[in-house]
């Protein structure tokens, strides 16, 4: 995989991006593709409108798009660390089980979560193909291809961040904790150093894993091949196209811009519309309170807490649905632009060929 990385940075980044493409493939044109992605999105979304199938769209999208967190450990300026780090360490020695149970399972959880957004995510481009909401049959035939891609994005994340840790997380520790006496001109060359270097490594990392995600696995999915396989398809690609995938970029980047903006309005709509039910059962609840005259108690603090929960992931997945022809149209002008470059990796109707056939169970 080492190798795989190497050539791909030397065959992309390290190419000349503004060389002609190469003549024996047929070449990318992305601005090209920006109409056949937004009439595919018409054709999937409203021809005909199936409010089933925008409810499975949306679920799928859910879970494909992973889930991330802030987590406020608390402001440490407000303790006083001499007094209270003992009675923390004395905490861990005594419960270092259950912290590590609990770790685990929380380990556990994530890559099982992490497995089901790259499954969920070759669904996508499978009912996106199709113009099709199935998930149960589409997941039985492609769990293969998902688990494929789960393992490259985990060594592929592993990879990345002991990388960062090396070259930027441990010259810094060294620097601003362990030589502490050292002068202000060193800590300075420190965080110099990480910004040249982390940078331009943050964005390589995600270009790495925009590439995977947005040409990778629809050539995973129409030839039915794993993750290896997938780059070895694309990178000749990419290599012949190298002007027009930084065009892409740039390109998704300014749809990026115009998909927020319509998800702001969309979050706005939506809360509105949601603000109606979830008031009446407000309502309702506090008159239950008030008949019953309930304080908050550990029971009533738990039902709560999981009535909170429900409306939450309510409302998130409402907005998963509302916002589907953004999303459709995002995927569907990749599946375009890989399309156009090679004909046989078609998968959404472009004006240079019919879609290839999806793969069968």
């Amino acid at each position: 995989m080492t190798q795989l990385f190497g050539e791909l940075v030397r065959q992309i980044l390290l190419s000349d991006v503004y060389r002609l493409e190469d003549t024996s493939m047929p070449g990318m044109n992305v601005g090209g593709a920006i109409a056949p992605a937004f009439q595919h999105m018409v054709k999937v979304l409203f021809r005909p409108f199936e409010l089933k199938k925008w409810l499975a769209l949306g679920f799928i999208t859910a879970l494909a798009s992973g889930s991330g967190g802030n987590y406020n450990f608390g402001n440490w300026s407000d303790y006083d660390h001499g007094a209270r780090f003992p009675d923390v360490a004395s905490w861990v020695a005594q419960y270092w089980p259950l912290l590590a149970i609990g770790l685990l399972f929380l380990i556990v959880l994530s890559l099982i979560f992490a497995w089901l957004a790259s499954v969920f995510h070759m669904i996508y481009i499978d009912d996106i193909t199709r113009s099709s909401g199935a998930i149960r049959e589409p997941f039985a035939r492609l769990k293969g291809l998902g688990t494929s891609y789960f393992l490259w994005r985990l060594v592929f994340g592993i990879a990345v961040t002991l990388l960062l840790g090396v070259l930027i997380a441990l010259p810094l520790v060294a620097v601003f904790v362990l030589a502490r006496g050292d002068g202000a001109g060193l800590k300075i060359a420190a965080v110099i150093w990480a910004v040249l270097v982390g940078i331009p490594l943050v964005i390589l990392a995600a270009v790495i894993d925009l590439f995977a995600r947005d040409f990778v696995t629809p050539a995973m999915y129409v030839r039915n091949v794993g993750v290896m396989e997938g780059w070895r398809t694309v990178l000749p690609i990419l290599r012949a196209n190298a002007g027009q995938v930084v065009l892409y970029i740039l390109l998704l980047i300014a749809i990026s811009i115009g998909i927020g903006l319509f998800g702001l309005a969309v979050f706005v709509a939506t809360a509105l519309v949601f603000a109606i039910p979830v008031g009446l059962v407000g309502a309702l609840g506090y008159l239950v309170w008030q008949a019953a005259h309930l304080t908050w108690t550990w029971p009533v603090i738990a039902v709560a807490i999981g009535l909170g929960v429900v409306v939450l992931l309510g409302f998130v997945y409402l907005l998963e649905c509302a916002t589907q022809p953004a999303e459709v149209f995002r995927r569907s002008f990749s599946l375009v632009v890989l399309g156009q470059a090679d004909p046989s990796l078609t998968t959404v109707p472009t004006e240079a060929a019919p879609p290839a056939s999806a793969p069968q169970p």
